[in-house]
């Protein structure tokens, strides 16, 4: 039954085609009845997580506009910095001022500028960004960069690729409609070629989107490998919901190595999981086969974020306790630096030491706090 119903995948059918409906049923149900059998595979025992006796430090600290709350900010090799805010938290009508450029040259004080995308001439597009829902922002491999937006005026998710210095726009993709539901609140986001991935924490799924054919595909929608099983600890307290109870979250994370290959997941509050890329890319994989291929990385406290470098190493956020921590791929857990201002971090960036001012070859870290952005020296 799994195979028939992959065979005939029901995207591939016509949007109203009866069968497109029986076959995500059946998919579903053997989906859910095969994961009974195959949960993900653990990692062996976890080691605790360890100060390093040479840990991070912070070189700069680069003032940001006060008036919103920072959550990613991406360095580019011109002294520039994008920086995205968390527009959830801006209230109706302030999405416009969450995309700003910030030059910080070394010599001069930071300057920050709205980042206005331009759509090309003749585009069926708005040419100011006014319709947008900034949520994430990845690099490209050609010195683009990626924007998630979430979807403003009941628009359809998409992921635009611009010139951060320009604005120009030179892709858009919107995410098909099988790649989300009314429920959908898409967090975070990977690109590689011409395959993306996205966090879908309101619709508790992972979707994969490839650009090229223009297709999209949901992953473990529901299972538990993409929900959240704690409750959220900030700065050592519980966090409740608006209904009072403690409140949880689910799959909002992903890392990918620079490869490619690897792809790592995760809810704020852990754990970590990793599976091949080439696993979602294959339509021939059955979801037994799929959830096999799932390994619980790691454990995690409540972070705020996480990234990868050209090693693949992770770096994440602890909002807990106000840490940078490592978990490199020789299964080492690092305490990289303590400091209490990092329970309010935002999401954190590695960058290559060339693109930064590390001395050591290890990279950095650009993480927002605030109103302040840290550049963090990696040991």
């Amino acid at each position: 039954m799994v195979a028939f119903s992959r065979s005939l995948p029901s995207r591939f059918l016509p949007p109203f085609h009866p069968l497109r409906f029986r076959f995500r049923a059946i998919s579903a149900v053997a989906s859910l009845a095969l994961f009974a059998h195959a949960a993900p595979a653990r990692a062996s025992h976890e080691r605790p997580w360890v100060s390093d006796t040479e840990g991070a430090r912070v070189v700069a600290t680069i003032d940001l506009p006060e008036s919103r709350r920072w959550k990613q900010a991406l360095p580019l090799e011109n002294n520039q910095i994008v920086l995205l805010c968390d527009a959830t938290e801006q209230g109706v009508g302030s999405a416009n001022d969450c995309l700003m450029s910030l030059s910080a040259d070394q010599t001069s004080k930071p300057v920050a500028s709205p980042l206005t995308l331009i759509w090309p001439d003749g585009g069926t597009e708005p040419h100011v960004n006014t319709s947008l829902s900034p949520v994430a922002l990845a690099y490209g491999t050609d010195g683009t960069l990626w924007l998630l937006d979430g979807g403003a005026d009941k628009t359809a998710p998409r992921l635009i690729r611009f010139d951060p210095t320009s604005g120009r726009v030179f892709q858009t993709q919107e995410i098909p409609a099988e790649g989300y539901t009314p429920q959908s609140r898409f967090t975070a986001f990977a690109v590689h070629g011409d395959m993306a991935y996205l966090a879908d924490e309101g619709g508790i799924a992972l979707t994969v989107l490839d650009l090229r054919r223009h297709a999209a595909t949901r992953f473990f929608a529901g299972y538990p490998t993409a929900r959240g099983h704690v409750p959220l600890t900030i700065d050592g307290h519980s966090v409740p919901g608006k209904d009072g109870h403690p409140l949880t979250r689910d799959l909002a994370y992903l890392a990918l190595e620079s490869n490619g290959q690897w792809l790592y997941e995760l809810a704020p509050t852990g754990p970590i999981y990793r599976l091949s890329a080439d696993l979602l890319n294959d339509p021939s994989v059955t979801p037994s086969e799929l959830m096999e291929g799932v390994t619980q990385w790691r454990g995690t406290p409540t972070v705020s974020g996480i990234t990868i470098d050209d090693k693949a190493t992770l770096y994440l956020t602890d909002i807990s306790e106000g840490r940078v921590l490592s978990f490199d791929t020789a299964r080492h857990p690092h305490i990289l630096l303590s400091s209490h201002e990092l329970v309010g971090a935002g999401m954190p960036q590695w960058v290559p030491g060339d693109a930064g001012h590390s001395t050591t070859g290890a990279g950095e870290l650009y993480i927002p706090v605030g109103s302040k952005l840290l550049r963090i020296a990696l040991p």
